[in-house]
């Protein structure tokens, strides 16, 4: 009978803390709605490549287009702050098939290549203007990368934001971590994970309000095993790659123009990075900021946005020279001395 009394007394508190976590979903959902009208972007969805994909689209009509790539474990609204000073472009942003609001097939394989590939098919789907300004961060980086190879008469350029894609000649933390075989500080099990994986990725955090955090580690949390999933098939073809070279010949099959970008104290994928981009990629120009981690966009997203513009406008207007233009600073300067 007591147990049977203490459950009751329990009872309302069991569903005011039930009700306050709905009370937090439908806040952070509400200030995600604001954030993206301010960046003039709209929730969509299709099926495309036997995916379910949900994407962001500023849907401005006869615009060049830019098609923004997330990194892993993330999804669509990293880019929401960078995207607001491109109203005169059409922005694309999707949930990558098993990220975010997209679906999940465990039969499926989800690395690059095959990433890629689905790609394809969503760009089909949406009949979108080419060719495209592909940009992406990480992982987005490296299906960005994939997708210029195998695509070369749909994109433009290539914008690169710490990405995949190359083992730096100086290991990261990370990738030091992994090859020891310790716990992927990517993949949350904890609300205490979540906030040291904000720690981990970037320096320059940016603001979060009450209640974003609390949400996105229950939800970081709720995806470990998809995470857990993708994260596995994504290394294992790297380091498939990684004996046989093909990541490298991958690099010089980009013709297109690109803008590789990186934060100085990226801890994830070190800055080293750079050097072997700019070695391999034959049409590329570089930018390292000081005093930021693995999310530029995220971090500094004026800053990379006025890099990025540059960078668009210096194409449009003809400015760009075959071979590149690399504007280093004194740490990539330093990077790419370490790949020579």
């Amino acid at each position: 009978m007591k147990a049977l009394f203490r459950l009751a007394l329990a009872m309302p508190l069991i569903a005011c803390l039930s009700a306050c976590t709905g009370v937090k979903e439908t806040l952070f959902d509400l200030g995600l709605k604001g954030e993206r009208a301010l960046s003039s972007l709209n929730r969509h969805e299709l099926d495309a490549a036997g995916h379910h994909w949900v994407y962001l689209d500023s849907g401005t009509p006869d615009a060049p287009v830019l098609l923004l790539l997330h990194g892993f474990a993330v999804d669509k609204d990293n880019w929401l702050r960078f995207a607001r000073d491109f109203s005169d472009y059409r922005v694309i942003a999707p949930d990558l098939p098993g990220h975010g609001e997209s679906s999940f097939d465990p039969a499926q394989t989800y690395d690059f290549a095959h990433q890629a590939q689905w790609l394809d098919a969503f760009v089909q789907a949406l009949d979108l203007k080419q060719p495209l300004h592909v940009m992406g961060n990480s992982m987005g980086g490296g299906i960005a990368l994939m997708f210029a190879a195998q695509h070369p008469q749909q994109v433009a350029s290539v914008t690169l934001f710490d990405a995949a894609g190359v083992y730096p000649p100086k290991a990261s933390d990370f990738q030091t971590i992994i090859d020891q075989g310790l716990p992927n500080p990517l993949v949350v099990t904890s609300t205490a994970d979540y906030d040291a994986l904000r720690e981990f990725a970037m320096v320059q955090q940016p603001f979060l309000p009450w209640p974003a955090s609390d949400v996105l580690a229950a939800r970081a949390i709720a995806r470990n095993s998809i995470n857990t999933r993708i994260f596995s098939d994504i290394h294992n073809a790297a380091e498939a790659a990684r004996g046989s070279g093909d990541n490298l010949q991958l690099l010089q099959q980009v013709t297109q123009p690109v803008l590789i970008v990186w934060g100085e104290k990226d801890r994830v994928l070190d800055v080293s990075s750079v050097g072997v981009f700019s070695q391999y990629l034959p049409h590329s120009q570089s930018h390292v900021f000081p005093d930021v981690g693995h999310a530029p966009m995220l971090e500094v997203p004026q800053q990379s946005a006025d890099l990025v513009r540059g960078f668009l406008s210096d194409l449009k207007m003809g400015g760009l020279k075959v071979g590149g233009l690399n504007t280093q600073t004194a740490a990539h300067a330093a990077a790419v001395s370490q790949t020579e």
